[in-house]
Order: structure tokens, then C-alpha cells, then sequence
């Protein structure tokens, strides 16, 4: 009788002790709330969209829209986030053929965009996978680069005149904001991004050159959205 007691005494904490150990084991790792900060990076390629449209000029001199405003774009960011809610992060974008309609143009021209944003987010762990939805902003510069025609005066005659082309860059003063989602499975993840970015205007024109005048109105309040998604890193 003893003996049996002893073999039902036995199983029974061992089934409690093993079910403890399955709980222990298998309880999600970084499950809990984030406690320190870390560093974070991306890789992206996406597209802009909602700029400038491109414009043909017809012999009735009326713009006339001839394509979409949409563009690829590819770049990255650094940053650096406290608790995993809130921080910091570098942007860079650039898009080498940016959509942008203006008879001038001998080629599409490239946009860069370089934003020092602020960033706040809301860590969300399902199992060992971290979700972390964001907001960030903020300031920095918008630059455009590309070639346009020009009157060529050593090789106009009266019966017409000649073209040349000649570079034309410049950057102004912008702002961005934007949101997304990046999801880290340990140090790898995944990262999503829709993004406003917006020059400011200036109306005064200093440059009365062809090219500055082509600056002017190419870049001055110039906005469009970019959409992008990519590879995430976290250390």
C-alpha cells in the first residue's frame, strides 16, 4: 500500500514539475516591455509619388500632362531609439530619375532628400517578434540636380537658334513626415515607410540665368510622397 502511495505521490509531482518546465521553456523571450535603447538601421527601395507631373509642350504652348508623376527611390537611415518608444534617425533618399514636368529639361533629373527626424513608436511583442509602429519628422535639405537646354549665342543665326545644355543644381530648406511599421524577429526585421516631403517657397529669384530660373520654379516649394520598404537591422 505504501508503495502504491509513493508511485501516485511521485507521478503527480512530476507532472506538476514537468508542466512547470514547459512553461518555463517555452515562455516567448523578449516578451516583456523594452528596457534599454539600441541602435537601428535600414536598406529601402520605393517609389515617389503624388509630384509634379510630366508635361510635353504641344505647338499651341499648353502644358499638357503626358505620364505619371511616380519614380523610383531607394536609400537608408541610422537612428537610435530609448526603450524602444522614442529617439532618433538620419534619413537619405534618392531617386535618379525623379518625375518632374518642365520644357527645359534635356533628361529627368535626381532629387536627393537628407532629413534628421524624431522618432516615436509603440513596441508591441507577439511571441519573439517585436512590432513597432512609428511617426517621425522633421528637417533638412532637398536637392535637385539635372541637365537642361540652354541658347547657344556663338551658333544662333538669324534663320534660328542653337541649343546647348548646361548642369543645373541647387537644394533648398524642407520638412518630412511620415509613419510606418518595422518588425524585428532578434537583430533582423523588416521595415515599411510612407513619407511626405515638401521644400520650402521662395518667391524672391536672386538667379535670373536660365538655369536659376530652372531651379527656381523646379524646386521651390516642391512636394511629393515616397513609399518604400526594405531590409531592417538592430544592435
Amino acid at each position: 500500500m505504501r508503495i502504491a502511495d509513493f508511485v501516485i505521490t511521485a507521478a503527480v509531482l512530476g507532472g506538476f514539475s514537468g508542466t512547470a518546465l514547459a512553461q518555463v521553456s517555452h515562455a516567448p523571450a523578449g516578451s516583456g516591455p523594452e528596457t534599454e535603447g539600441h541602435w537601428f538601421a535600414s536598406a529601402y527601395l520605393g517609389s515617389n509619388f503624388g509630384g509634379p507631373s510630366a508635361t510635353v509642350q504641344t505647338n499651341t504652348n499648353l502644358n499638357v500632362e503626358s505620364g505619371s508623376s511616380a519614380s523610383i527611390n531607394f536609400g537608408g537611415e541610422v537612428g537610435y531609439a530609448w526603450a524602444g518608444a522614442y529617439g532618433a534617425e538620419f534619413m537619405a533618399n534618392y531617386s535618379p530619375n525623379f518625375e518632374l514636368g518642365n520644357v527645359l529639361l534635356a533628361q529627368r533629373p535626381k532629387v536627393a532628400t537628407y532629413m534628421a527626424n524624431g522618432l516615436a513608436a509603440v513596441p508591441i511583442h507577439i511571441g519573439n517578434t517585436g512590432f513597432r509602429p512609428f511617426v517621425s519628422g522633421g528637417i533638412g535639405s532637398i536637392q535637385l540636380r539635372s541637365t537642361i537646354f540652354v541658347i547657344e549665342p556663338s551658333t544662333t543665326t538669324p534663320s534660328g537658334a542653337a541649343l546647348a545644355t548646361t548642369d543645373a543644381n541647387g537644394s533648398r530648406f524642407g520638412w518630412d513626415l511620415g509613419g510606418g511599421l518595422m518588425i524585428f524577429n532578434g537583430p533582423w526585421g523588416l521595415r515599411g515607410d510612407v513619407r511626405y516631403f515638401k521644400a520650402t517657397t521662395e518667391n524672391n529669384v536672386s538667379d535670373t540665368t536660365v538655369g536659376g530660373l530652372f531651379l527656381h520654379q523646379g524646386l521651390s516649394g516642391l512636394s511629393f510622397w515616397n513609399a518604400n520598404f526594405g531590409v531592417a537591422f538592430r544592435w
